[in-house]
C-alpha cells in the first residue's frame, strides 16, 4: 500500500490509468456519438468503483498507517497539479513558463472531465457514504501515483471523513443531485399556518439560528442528502440488471459492516496532510473543510492545532465562520474530550481556571469575527469617513453577531460550576434566560448543578473569577440575580412545580433536600409574571424594521429570493444592481425612491391614526387551509370578515386595522361576490366603524406594515399594547437574524394565533378561535414571594414538555421523551 517511485521508462499517467472507456473505444475501430460514450463510461465507472469496493472490504483490515505521504510523489503530483504535465516528461518549452500563474480557465463540463477524474469523485463519495476512510486514502493515494486531478470538492469531503463524524450525521454525503424525499411539504403545508401561500410561499428557507447549530448534535443543515435521482444516475446506476453481482450486494450490504475503526490520532495524521498538500496547490479551503480540521484537532486533544485552524479559517475571505467552527474547541476546553482517552496525546482534562479563559476567549473571537458592516452597506462609505458608531446600522451589508447555543452555554456553565466561578455562571444563566425561553432537560441540569453545589460556599465564589483575564462579548441589560448564597447555606431546590394557567401562581413540589419544609404547607406565594421588552429593544426592532424596508435585505440572507415568498430580490438602483422598478421613474441620480416614500406615507397615516389595539395579518387568515387542490388563487375574504367580525364584536373597545396586499383588491383576482364585503370594510356601520383597511403597495411585502403598526406603541407610556393576528411564526424575518432575543420576547407576549371552529347559523359565520399570549411568561425569571418576606426571592426555571417545538427561534425542536405534557417548574430559592 505504499507509494512506489514510478520507473523513468513507465508508461505515461494518460496510458497508465487503467481505463477500459478508452480502451473500447480504440479496440472498435470506429467513432461513437456522444450518447454511446457516455453510456459506456457509466457503465465501467460503475463496474471499477464496484470492483474497486468489493476488494476494498478484504483489505480494509490493513493499518493505514503504511499510506505514506512520500514528498517525491508529492512533489511529482503538486507539479502535474499546477502545470498539467509530468515532471518525468520531456517540455520542449521553456520550464521557467511552467512557474508563471496559470490563466483562469472556464469551467469545464462534466461531459468533458476525465473518466479517471469522475472515478475517484464517485468512490471517494461513495466511501463517504459507508464511513470508509481506509479505501478513500488508498484511492486518494492512486490518484498521486496515477496523477488523477482530485477536485476540490473532494479533497473537502476527505477532510470531513477524517474527521469522523458522518456515522453520527447519518453517514451520508452528497451523491449526485439530492433525491425530493416522499412526501415534502412543497408548498409550504398549509397557506396561512406558516404564512401566506398564495403570495408565492411554495416553501420557507432555513433559518440562520438553525444553521447555526453544532454539527456533533446532528444538526440538520449538516446532514448531506444520501442517494441520487435517477435521472442523473450513470445508465447502469439506473437498472438494476444492468449492474454486475458485487455491485448489487455493495448496495444492499451494511456499511458498517465493513467499516474499519480508525483512532484519532491516525486520522488527524491524514487530515494534516491532506491540508498541507492543499496548501502546496494553492487550494483555498472552504469553512466546511475549516470546520472539519477544528472539530479533529478538538476531539484529538490538540487544541493548540485547532486554534491555528481557526485562525486559518478567520483569515480567508472566502470562509464564511460559523458557529460549528467554534462550537467543538469551547467544549474541548470545557472538559467535553472524546470518548478515546488514549489518544489525547497527554492533555489534562482536569478543569482549570486557564482551561475556562481560553474557551471564554473562543467565545469573544467568535464573536469579533463575526458580523458586521461591509462594503454593500449604503452607509459604509460615510459611516468609515466619520469613524462613528456602526453597531446600529441594519439593512444590506450588515450581518449578525453568532451567539451561542444551548451546547455551548450548557458546556461553559458545567465549567463555572466546577470552579465555583459565580461571576462567569451570572453571566451564562443571564444570556440563557434572554436567548432561550425554555431550557433544554441538560441545560436545566447544568443551572441545577450549581445550585446544588453552592452549599457550604460561605464567600461570594471564587477569589479569582476568568473574567479577571478575558472581556466577554457586551450586553446591555443587568445580570438576572446574584447566583451565590452569601450565607453558605445553599438553595432549596423544588421540582414539579405546577402552575394555574389562569393566574400563573406557582405550587410547590417536592423539595429535593430532607428538612426542606416550605413545600409542606404546599403554598403558592410565587407567581410568574409578563417579561416584556425594554424600550431600547422596542426603539431597536423599529428602527430595524424601517431600515430594512428603506435600505434593503440583509448581508446573512443568501438566497436570491426576498425570502417570505415574496420573489426574488429587486435592487435599488444606481448601484448596478439592475433594478426592477415596475415603470415607476427614477431621479436624475438614478436611485429609485417610490419604497421610501411609499413608507413615509404609512408612516404618516400610521402616526395619525386613532388608538388601536389589534392588527390582522390578512393575507396569512385568508390562505389558511387553503392549500388543497382546485383552490383558488385569491384569499378567503370570508375567513377575513369572520376574523373582523369577531374581534370587533367580542369588545366594543377593540379598534382594529387589516393590513392586505392591493393586488387582493384588483379586479382580475377579486370574485364579484366579494365586492359587499370590500363595501362593509370601507364603510361606517357598526361594527366596521371601528376598522380601518390598508392596502399594502405592490412591490413591497406586507409583512413591513403590520409589524410596524405591531411595534410602534410598544413601551410608550399611555398608548395600548397591541397585539398582532397571525399564524406566521416569521422564522424568515430579518429580527429572526438580527434581534433574536428581544423577537423572542415580542411573539410570546403580543401574537395571537387563531383557527376556525364549525360554522354558526345564527352568525352566519365560523366561529373564530384565537389562543391569546398567556398572563405571564414562561422563561426563566426571578420572582417574588407575595405576602411571606421570610422567603424571599426565588429563580424560576420552566421545564420541557411535549409541545414545545416553537420554543427555539428555528421553531423545530421537539421535547424530549419521557417530558409530561403539562407545564412544570424549578423553582430555586435561597436559603436562610
Amino acid at each position: 500500500s505504499t507509494i512506489d517511485q514510478p520507473s523513468p521508462t513507465s508508461p505515461s499517467p494518460k496510458s497508465h490509468h487503467l481505463h477500459p472507456i478508452l480502451t473500447a473505444q480504440r479496440c472498435g475501430g470506429q467513432q461513437r456519438s456522444s450518447s454511446s460514450i457516455a453510456a459506456v463510461i457509466a457503465k465501467n465507472l460503475d463496474n471499477n468503483i464496484s470492483q474497486t469496493m468489493t476488494e476494498g472490504t478484504t483489505a480494509s483490515t490493513m493499518d493505514i498507517d503504511s499510506l505514506e505521504y512520500d514528498p517525491e510523489v508529492l512533489a511529482r503530483y503538486v507539479h502535474y497539479y499546477k502545470t498539467g504535465r509530468d515532471i518525468t516528461d520531456p517540455d520542449p518549452k521553456n520550464d521557467d513558463a511552467a512557474t508563471e500563474p496559470p490563466k483562469k480557465k472556464k469551467k469545464i463540463k462534466k461531459k468533458n472531465i476525465p473518466p479517471a477524474v469522475l472515478e475517484t469523485r464517485r468512490t471517494i463519495q461513495l466511501c463517504c457514504r459507508d464511513n470508509d476512510l481506509p479505501l478513500a486514502l488508498r484511492t486518494l493515494h492512486g490518484a498521486f501515483r496515477d496523477l488523477v486531478r482530485v477536485e476540490a470538492n473532494t479533497f473537502y469531503q476527505l477532510l470531513n471523513l477524517c474527521e469522523g463524524t458522518f456515522a453520527e450525521r447519518a453517514g451520508a454525503v452528497h451523491v449526485g443531485t439530492p433525491r425530493n424525499v416522499a412526501g415534502s411539504d412543497k408548498g409550504g403545508g398549509k397557506k396561512g399556518s406558516g404564512g401566506k401561500g398564495g403570495e408565492g410561499k411554495k416553501g420557507r428557507e432555513e433559518s440562520a439560528a438553525e444553521d447555526d447549530k453544532p454539527t456533533l448534535a446532528a444538526s440538520k443543515d449538516d446532514k448531506p442528502t444520501l442517494a441520487a435521482v435517477e435521472d442523473d444516475k450513470p445508465a447502469s446506476a439506473v437498472a438494476e440488471d444492468d449492474k454486475p453481482a458485487s455491485a448489487v450486494e455493495e448496495d444492499n450490504a451494511d456499511p458498517a459492516a465493513a467499516v474499519v475503526e480508525v483512532s484519532l490520532k491516525q486520522r488527524l495524521r491524514h487530515a494534516r496532510s491532506i491540508h498541507s498538500l492543499l496548501s502546496s496547490l494553492n487550494v483555498p479551503l472552504i469553512e466546511q473543510a475549516y470546520t472539519a480540521l477544528v472539530r479533529l484537532s478538538s476531539r484529538a486533544g490538540d487544541l493548540e492545532g485547532a486554534e491555528r485552524y481557526l485562525d486559518g479559517a478567520e483569515g480567508t475571505p472566502q470562509c464564511k465562520v460559523r458557529l460549528r467552527t467554534y462550537s467543538c474547541l469551547i467544549r474541548a476546553y470545557c472538559g467535553e474530550l472524546p470518548e478515546e482517552k488514549e489518544d489525547v496525546g497527554g492533555v489534562d482534562s482536569s478543569m482549570t481556571q486557564e482551561r475556562l479563559v481560553k474557551a471564554l476567549k473562543v467565545w469573544r473571537r467568535m464573536y469579533d469575527n463575526s458580523g458586521g458592516m461591509s462594503t454593500g452597506h449604503p452607509n459604509y462609505a460615510d459611516a468609515k469617513k466619520e469613524g462613528g458608531d456602526t453597531s446600529k446600522l441594519f439593512g444590506e451589508g450588515i450581518s449578525p453577531k453568532i451567539s451561542l447555543s444551548e451546547y455551548e452555554y450548557a458546556a461553559l456553565m458545567s465549567c463555572a460550576t466546577k470552579l465555583h466561578d459565580a461571576p462567569v455562571m451570572e453571566r451564562l444563566f443571564s444570556d440563557v434566560a434572554d436567548m432561550v425561553l425554555v431550557p433544554g432537560s441538560c441545560t436545566a441540569d447544568a443551572m441545577l448543578e450549581w445550585f446544588r453545589s453552592d452549599a457550604g460556599k460561605s464567600d461570594s465564589g471564587s477569589a479569582t473569577t476568568a473574567l479577571d483575564h478575558v472581556a466577554l462579548p457586551p450586553r446591555e441589560d443587568s445580570p438576572l440575580a446574584a447566583l451565590a448564597n452569601a450565607n453558605g447555606k445553599g438553595w432549596n431546590i423544588y421540582r414539579r412545580c405546577t402552575i394555574d394557567s389562569a393566574t400563573g401562581d406557582l405550587t410547590l413540589g417536592a423539595p429535593e433536600r430532607e428538612g426542606d419544609s416550605d413545600a409542606a404547607d404546599g403554598g403558592a406565594c410565587y407567581r410568574l409574571k409578563p417579561v416584556e421588552l425594554t424600550d431600547r429593544a422596542w426603539n431597536a426592532m423599529r428602527d430595524m424594521n424601517r431600515s430594512i424596508v428603506v435600505e434593503g435585505q440583509v448581508e446573512g440572507h443568501v438566497s436570491k429570493f426576498q425570502g417570505g415568498g415574496k420573489g426574488k430580490k429587486r435592487g435599488r438602483g444606481g448601484n448596478g444592481n439592475n433594478a426592477n422598478d415596475g415603470g415607476r421613474k427614477q431621479n436624475n441620480n438614478g436611485k429609485s425612491h417610490w419604497k421610501a416614500n411609499a413608507w413615509k406615507d404609512f408612516e404618516a397615516w400610521i402616526g395619525g391614526h386613532p388608538p388601536y389595539h389589534v392588527v390582522i395579518d390578512g393575507a396569512n387568515v385568508g390562505y389558511y387551509e387553503q392549500n388543497f387542490a382546485g383552490s383558488p388563487k385569491h384569499v378567503d375574504y370570508e375567513q377575513i370578515d369572520w376574523a373582523i367580525r369577531h374581534l370587533l364584536e367580542s369588545d366594543e373597545r377593540h379598534r382594529v386595522i387589516m393590513f392586505l396586499h392591493e393586488r387582493h383588491f384588483s379586479r382580475n383576482l377579486a370574485p364579484h361576490w366579494v365586492v359587499p364585503i370590500f363595501r362593509s370594510w370601507d364603510g361606517d356601520a357598526s361594527p366596521y366603524d371601528r376598522l380601518s383597511v390598508y392596502r399594502t403597495p405592490a412591490g413591497m411585502n406586507d409583512d413591513w406594515y403590520w409589524m410596524h403598526a405591531a411595534l410602534l406603541n410598544g413601551g410608550k407610556e399611555g398608548k395600548p399594547s397591541v397585539l398582532a393576528i397571525t399564524n406566521d411564526e416569521m422564522r424568515d424575518h430579518h429580527f429572526q437574524m438580527l434581534a433574536q432575543g428581544s423577537f423572542l420576547r415580542w411573539k410570546e407576549r403580543h401574537q395571537v394565533h387563531f383557527d376556525f371552529g364549525p360554522y354558526i347559523k345564527e352568525q352566519r359565520r365560523r366561529n373564530v378561535l384565537l389562543k391569546y399570549p398567556k398572563s405571564y411568561s414562561r422563561r426563566i425569571q426571578r420572582v417574588e414571594c407575595d405576602g411571606d418576606a421570610e422567603r424571599g426571592e426565588a429563580i424560576v426555571i420552566p421545564l420541557p414538555r411535549r409541545g414545545d417545538e416553537g420554543r427555539f427561534a428555528d421553531g423545530v425542536h421537539v421535547a424530549e421523551e419521557g417530558v409530561p405534557d403539562e407545564e412544570t417548574y424549578v423553582v430555586v430559592q435561597r436559603a436562610v
